[in-house]
């Protein structure tokens, strides 16, 4: 099973040093006036709050010989699944301009057979001082808990392109509100998760798979076209027509997709 997160921005700087790796701590009891804060809520679709889920920011400057990290804030999620952290982004500025803040969210404590998310996920950005200054961040996570699902793909004699071939299935995890600059949030409104399975494009006939879906909430399987040995196409270019399901505990029915001729033009409908 792969899986593609929607891409978010971190830069790494060439920061050439000849110690070791080095880290240390910069953190704060309380916020500011000047703070940047990180809040929200972790939960299950059916507002099940998710306790005990590790959240941090740190300051990293990667290097060819070695790494720099200060850790910015710590903390975990509480009983009701809420979370708040803060520290002051001043400090680093003048350290190296592709150097970058980590903001990072541990699920790696929830099931793998359980939960459909269950690792550590990284959101990098980078900040100059004055964007900063008091703003606030607020971005809640839902993570599903995970239901197989049987899908079947049909082809009726269309050619097939050749190529690498899978079924893609998506959902939002992740909303986020409030900005770190004037006009532009630090990641997208709203992150997609991503999760693909492959299989073997016939021109006739019917091909079976099993993918992992969120359960009590919407998932948007379609096929899409990967690409070939000369180029390829990470989110896939659409080789079906989408189909988006509500899964719940009950839901038992066998998804079924019809293979279309994938078109390069149409590569950015996701």
């Amino acid at each position: 099973m792969n899986k593609l997160i929607i891409p978010f921005l971190f830069v790494a700087c060439l920061y050439i040093t000849t110690g070791c790796d080095r880290e240390h701590d910069d953190l704060i009891s309380q916020p500011t006036e000047t703070s940047t804060i990180i809040s929200g809520y972790i939960e299950t679709p059916d507002g099940k709050p998710l306790s005990g889920i590790p959240v941090s920011v740190d300051f990293k400057v990667t290097g060819l010989i070695s790494t720099s990290v200060i850790h910015k804030a710590k903390g975990t999620t509480d009983k009701s699944g809420f979370y708040k952290i803060f520290f002051e982004a001043d400090n680093e500025i003048g350290q190296g301009m592709h150097s970058g803040y980590v903001f990072s969210v541990d699920f790696s404590s929830l099931s793998q057979d359980d939960y459909i998310i269950s690792e550590k996920l990284d959101y990098g950005f980078t900040a100059i001082k004055e964007e900063w200054n008091g703003s606030t961040i607020k971005c809640d996570f839902t993570i599903p808990h995970k239901k197989l699902v049987d899908v079947t793909v049909k082809n009726s004699a269309i050619p097939v392109v050749d190529g690498k071939y899978a079924v893609k299935n998506e959902f939002p995890y992740l909303t986020v509100s409030g900005y770190l600059l004037d006009d532009k949030n630090p990641w997208n409104d709203v992150a997609i998760w991503r999760i693909y399975e492959n299989v073997e494009m016939q021109m006739n006939g019917t091909i079976s798979v099993t993918i992992p879906c969120a359960l009590n909430g919407e998932n948007t399987l379609r096929l899409v076209y990967l690409g070939d040995e000369s180029i390829g196409y990470p989110n896939g270019i659409p080789a079906s027509k989408a189909k988006t399901v509500e899964i719940n505990d009950k839901f038992n029915e066998t998804i079924e997709l019809s293979y279309i001729t994938p078109d390069p033009a149409n590569r950015w409908d996701n």
